[in-house]
């Protein structure tokens, strides 16, 4: 056999593997519809906490174990071998987020020589699995929460030019100006850049105006409510 036609072999393998992988990690999540996070905290051997308070993050990592994602504590999809990143949300009866959802935090001076294309932004999402969580009103604990959409979504045209319009516009009026620390909330169609430090010491190098060294808060990039429902419903 010839190098190429043995090249060629390996490729199809590899690509039917990586589809049956992606095709179990659909079903496995799909299963999941109508089960709280209790009883899949139940299943994996941990304990659900107390009331609402201090549970940030713990839905996701409940999810993450349960699928078999990453740590989450490197740069990258949370299924890397796949492609896939993992979108846990908390959301109402109709499908619409609580809040808004985060994606990855920003380096003021990278991202000022990054183009859409290059983006760490744009590779975090070609391809979410998401995950919504709906949170009733009179719920007691977060293990009350319950799965109730699952959706594999890779950006249409349509929302890949609303993501790259407001990704060039906090990089070309903001960033590479040094004037990060003057976007707010209310900027953007679909994205936004919310703080994501601990506090407002908590903070970043950046350049100023005048290209002079300075600091800003830790920001990252979010998605707003509505443009995640929409997903969700698949619209």
């Amino acid at each position: 056999m010839r190098r190429e036609d043995t090249e060629g072999a390996t490729s199809a393998s590899t690509d039917s593997l990586l589809s049956t992988e992606r095709e179990r990690l659909l079903a496995h999540a799909r299963a999941l519809v109508g089960v709280t996070l209790a009883e899949l905290a139940d299943g994996l051997g941990l304990p659900v906490p107390a009331g609402r308070v201090h549970t940030k993050g713990w839905s996701g990592q409940i999810i993450e174990r349960e699928l078999g994602a990453g740590d989450g504590s490197g740069r990258g999809q949370d299924f890397a071998a796949l492609g896939i990143e993992l979108k846990t949300v908390p959301v109402d009866h109709d499908l619409v987020p609580r809040e808004s959802t985060a994606v990855c935090q920003i380096d003021p001076i990278v991202i000022a020589g990054e183009s859409w294309e290059t983006s760490y932004l744009r590779q975090k999402l070609s391809q979410v699995l998401w995950v919504g969580l709906e949170v009733s009103s009179d719920a007691d604990s977060v293990g009350d929460r319950q799965v109730v959409a699952v959706r594999l979504w890779t950006p249409s045209p349509d929302e890949q030019a609303l993501l790259r319009a407001d990704f060039e516009l906090f990089v070309r009026s903001y960033f590479r100006r040094g004037r990060g620390a003057a976007i707010t909330g209310h900027q953007g169609q679909v994205l936004q850049v919310r703080p994501k430090g601990r506090n407002a010491a908590d903070r970043r190098r950046a350049f100023g105006p005048a290209g002079e060294p300075t600091q800003i808060g830790k920001c990252g990039f979010y998605l707003r409510p509505a443009f995640v429902a929409r997903i969700l419903r698949g619209k």
